[in-house]
C-alpha cells in the first residue's frame, strides 16, 4: 500500500504524524514485535515536524526536537497497547552502532512504538515488516509524504 500526501504547512506536517498515529495505534493488532517506522528524506524534509504530530497522537507533553547527538530518545505512555514511543535518529549512526545500542531488545518489544529518523541509513537492521514515510521537498512550506507499508 502506498498513499501519497502534499502538507503545505510544518502544522499540517504534525496533523498528519497525528493522524497517521492514532491510525497505526487503532489498526494495530497485537503483535510479537515493535512497530517500527522509518522516516526517511532529505535535510528539513519535515521529520521531525512529522514526528511531532505523531508525539501529540499519543499525548506526549514535551517537546520534540530531533535527538541527532543523543541519539535517542524514550517517552512513556500510558495506553496498554504501546508504553514506550523511542525515536531515534541515524544521521550520525551506523548500523553497527544502532546494533550496539539495545536495538534488538527495542525492535523485539511488543510494548514500543519505534520511528526512526533517516531509517533508509540501518535499512538492513529493520524488520521485515515495518512502515516508510518519505518526506520531499516542494518548496518553501510544501512537502511530499509518501507513506508505505
Amino acid at each position: 500500500m502506498k498513499l501519497k500526501i502534499i502538507s503545505s504547512s510544518p502544522q499540517e506536517t504534525q496533523t498528519i504524524g497525528k493522524l497517521f498515529v492514532q491510525d497505526i495505534v487503532q489498526k494495530t493488532s497485537s503483535s510479537k514485535t515493535a512497530v517500527v517506522v522509518s522516516l526517511e528524506g532529505d535535510l528539513g524534509s519535515g521529520k521531525t515536524e512529522f514526528l511531532k504530530g505523531v508525539a501529540k497522537g499519543l499525548g506526549i507533553k514535551e517537546r520534540i526536537t530531533s535527538p541527532t547527538f543523543v541519539i535517542m530518545r524514550q517517552f512513556p505512555l500510558s495506553g496498554k497497547k504501546f508504553r514506550f514511543l523511542w525515536h531515534i535518529d541515524c544521521y550520525r549512526v551506523s548500523a553497527s552502532d544502532l546494533s550496539n545500542l539495545f536495538w534488538e531488545e527495542i525492535c523485539h518489544n511488543p510494548h514500543n512504538l519505534v520511528f526512526i529518523e533517516w531509517g533508509n541509513k540501518v535499512h538492513n537492521l529493520l524488520p521485515s515488516s515495518y512502515w516508510k514515510v518519505k518526506l520531499k521537498v516542494l518548496g518553501e512550506k510544501e512537502r511530499l509524504l509518501t507513506i508505505e507499508i
